[in-house]
C-alpha cells in the first residue's frame, strides 16, 4: 500500500514521495532545521516569529488574504509548526490539486514577503501569555521541565522565546533567519498521497528550483542529562497540582528507540495500561494522565504527566514509582506485551490512511538522519521481547536520572516527602519563587503515601 521513492534536486533538496493509491487526500511537508536548538539567548524565538511571517504573503500573492484564499480555492489548508529543532510548513489538499499545491508551498518556502510583524507580534505575545500568570511567570510545566532537564543547552529554551525578545525582533532579522534556514541543504520535502511520481517530479523541480543550496545548520553537542537533579516547583493557587516525572530516554537514532515506544504503551495506551490502571482505575488518584516521548536526533525524554488534587500528590507520585519498579523487576508477561504490540501495529496501519501523519514521520526521520521505514519499524517491534524491555527500563528508571517538576499548590511538607521519595538531599528542592518553600518539613519516610 505504501511505496516510498526519493529524489535529490539539482540544488540538493531531498524529496520523498510516499505513494498511497487508496487515500483521498494529498499532503505536503517542507521541514527545515530551525528552532531553539539553532538559536542563542538573544535570538530565542526568532524561528517561531519567522514561521508566523511565512504566511503573510508572497510575491505572487502579496498579502495574507490573497495567499490564504488561493489555498482555500484548492479545497486545502496550510499551517506551520515550530519545534525545538525544526520548522514545518504543511499543506493538505484534494489529490486533483496536488500540482497547484506544490507551487503554492514553494512560494512560501522561496519567496515569502516576511511582512506584517506588527500584527504577528501581537498574536505571538498572546500565545506566550496563554502559558503565564498575571505576573509573567511561566506556568507551562513542559517548558519548566525542559529548562531543568537540559539546563544550559539551547534545547532547554522555549519555542516562543521570552517576551522581551519578541518585542524587539525586526522584520529584517526574520528575513535573514529565513535565508539562513530555508535552504536545500538544510531541509527536506515530503509528499504523500495517490500521486504520480514521474509527473509530479517535474512540477517539484520547477517549483523549488529557486531554493538556494545553502548549508546545513551547525549543531551543538547534545545536552548532558543531570544526575540527582532537585525537584523544581512552581507554586500557584490552582485547584490541582500538575506533575511531570521525566527521564532521559533513547533518541530517534538510538537502537532502542522502538523499545522505548513499547515501554510508553505499556505505561499508558488505553485503560488496560499499567500506569492508568494503577493511578486512575484502581485508586482514583487522577483523571488527567499521559505518558509521552519527546525525542530528537541525539537526545530524548520519557515523561509521565498527571494532574491531581493536592492531597493526592504524594500518593500519586509514590504509585508512579511502584509501577516503574515493577517494570524493572519482572519481565512483562507475554500476553501484555502482545497487546502493546497489537496496539502499536494498529497505529502503524492507521497511519497508512493518513498522509499527513506519514509526511511527519518520514520527514522528521530524514531530517534527523534516522530513516526508518514502515517495514523496519514493524519488524523491530515484533522482534522485541520481555528481556529487552526490562533492560531498557532498568537503564532508564533510576532515581538518579529522574526529574520531578510540579506546578500548583504544593506545601513544603509535601515537597520534603517527595524529595525523600526521589532520594534527594533535604533542602535541595528548587522553588521557582524565592519567597516560597523557605522552610521544608522534614517528614519521616514512613509518612509518605
Amino acid at each position: 500500500m505504501l511505496k516510498v521513492t526519493t529524489e535529490t534536486l539539482p540544488n540538493g533538496l531531498q524529496v520523498l514521495y510516499l505513494r498511497l493509491p487508496h487515500v483521498h487526500a494529498a499532503s505536503l511537508s517542507f521541514m527545515t532545521r530551525a528552532g531553539p536548538r539553532y538559536e542563542s539567548e538573544e535570538t530565542n524565538g526568532l524561528s517561531h516569529v519567522m514561521e508566523h511571517l511565512l504566511f503573510r504573503g508572497t510575491e505572487a500573492h502579496p498579502d495574507s488574504l490573497s495567499f490564504h484564499t488561493a489555498v482555500e480555492e484548492l479545497g486545502g489548508e496550510i499551517n506551520g509548526l515550530t519545534q525545538r529543532d525544526a520548522v514545518t510548513v504543511h499543506m493538505t489538499v484534494p489529490p486533483r490539486n496536488l500540482s497547484k499545491a506544490v507551487r503554492l508551498l514553494a512560494e512560501v518556502c522561496t519567496e515569502p514577503l516576511m511582512t506584517g510583524l506588527a500584527v504577528e507580534r501581537n498574536v505571538i505575545l498572546e500565545e506566550i501569555m496563554d502559558t503565564q500568570d498575571a505576573d509573567g511567570r511561566e506556568l507551562d510545566i513542559d517548558t519548566l521541565s525542559r529548562q531543568a532537564l537540559w539546563d544550559g543547552h539551547p534545547m532547554a529554551m522555549s519555542v516562543t522565546g521570552p517576551v522581551e525578545n519578541v518585542k524587539r525582533f525586526k522584520e529584517s532579522q526574520a528575513r535573514a533567519h529565513f535565508k539562513k534556514t530555508f535552504t536545500a541543504a538544510n531541509s527536506v520535502l515530503v509528499i504523500a498521497g495517490p500521486l504520480d511520481r514521474e509527473a509530479l517530479s517535474s512540477v517539484v523541480r520547477r517549483a523549488f528550483r529557486a531554493l538556494p543550496r545553502g548549508q546545513r545548520q551547525p549543531e551543538l553537542a547534545p545536552p548532558t542529562p543531570p544526575r540527582w537533579a532537585p525537584l523544581h516547583i512552581r507554586p500557584t493557587e490552582e485547584a490541582q497540582v500538575s506533575v511531570v516525572l521525566s527521564f532521559p530516554a533513547p533518541h530517534e537514532n538510538h537502537p532502542e528507540f522502538g523499545t522505548l515506544l513499547l515501554v510508553k504503551r505499556l505505561l499508558d495506551d488505553g485503560f488496560g495500561a499499567r500506569l492508568r490502571q494503577a493511578i486512575c482505575e484502581q485508586r482514583g488518584l487522577a483523571y488527567s494522565l499521559a505518558v509521552s516521548v519527546d525525542a530528537y536526533r541525539d537526545c530524548g525524554a520519557l515523561d509521565l504527566e498527571l494532574s491531581c488534587a493536592p492531597q493526592k500528590l504524594v500518593p500519586a507520585v509514590t504509585e508512579m514509582w511502584s509501577v516503574l519498579a515493577e517494570l524493572c523487576a519482572t519481565p512483562v508477561p507475554a500476553a501484555e506485551l502482545r497487546r502493546a504490540k497489537n496496539r502499536h501495529v494498529a497505529d502503524l496501519e492507521f497511519a497508512l490512511d493518513d498522509p499527513s501523519e506519514l509526511c511527519g514521520w518520514y520527514g522528521a526521520s530524514a531530517l534527523v538522519g534516522a530513516p526508518v521505514s514502515y517495514e523496519e519499524r514493524h519488524a523491530d517491534l515484533m522482534a522485541t521481547g520481555p528481556e529487552r524491555v526490562m533492560r531498557l527500563c532498568r537503564a532508564m528508571f533510576g532515581r538518579e536520572h529522574a526529574l520531578l517538576t510540579l506546578v500548583g499548590p504544593v506545601e513544603p511538607p509535601q515537597a520534603a516527602r517527595l524529595a525523600r521519595i526521589m532520594g534527594r538531599s533535604p533542602g535541595s528542592t528548587v522553588w521557582l519563587d524565592p519567597a516560597d518553600g523557605a522552610e521544608e518539613d522534614e517528614a519521616p519516610l514512613s509518612a509518605v503515601g
